[in-house]
């Protein structure tokens, strides 16, 4: 099943308490629901072997996923654990992100990390990996070259935080 016009923040951010709809034409209405009813939903979607499209909130992606775009998330597969891939992945206090692999820890852990970070990785268990987002072989070879760039890609994380700020 998929979520049209859904907002769902791609990074861990205070839970919503309420739910709010905004009204955008006469027959089409956005809805931003609590992140954890919203991600308990998808990673139940994906437990099931359904994927899901969402439509990400946040800049702990840029510049490869800006906010407000959609990603498809598909139930995850052995053979997409691998590094330069991006996960939807629950961290060990219960939050729910969108962020790529970065490297393997140990047999059973990963680390994860937004491309919009210079600092600040999470590391999870592999069990914690959710859901796979599809992206382009060249999606992930630019990305991989950006995971590269980590010390030095502050200066252009910035810019860009400037302009795609919302």
């Amino acid at each position: 099943r998929l979520y049209p016009f859904i907002i769902w923040s791609a990074c861990p951010m205070p839970r919503r308490q309420s739910f709010r709809t905004r009204q955008f034409s006469e027959n089409k209405t956005m809805r931003s629901i609590a992140n954890n009813i919203l991600f308990g939903a998808a990673h139940e979607e994906l437990r099931e072997g359904r994927s899901v499209l969402i439509r990400v909130q946040g800049q702990s992606m840029l510049p490869f996923f800006r906010s407000g775009a959609k990603v498809r998330i598909e139930p995850l597969r052995e053979e997409d654990i691998r590094r330069g891939n991006v996960f939807f992945a629950q961290t060990d206090e219960g939050h729910y992100l969108i962020h790529r692999l970065i490297g393997f820890e140990a047999e059973d852990r990963v680390t994860l990390m937004g491309d919009g970070n210079y600092v600040g990785t999470e590391s999870i268990a592999r069990t914690q990996l959710l859901g796979c987002v599809r992206i382009s072989t060249l999606h992930r070879s630019m990305a991989l070259c950006w995971v590269a760039m980590r010390p030095i890609r502050k200066i252009p994380l910035m810019i860009l935080h400037k302009i795609c700020r919302k």
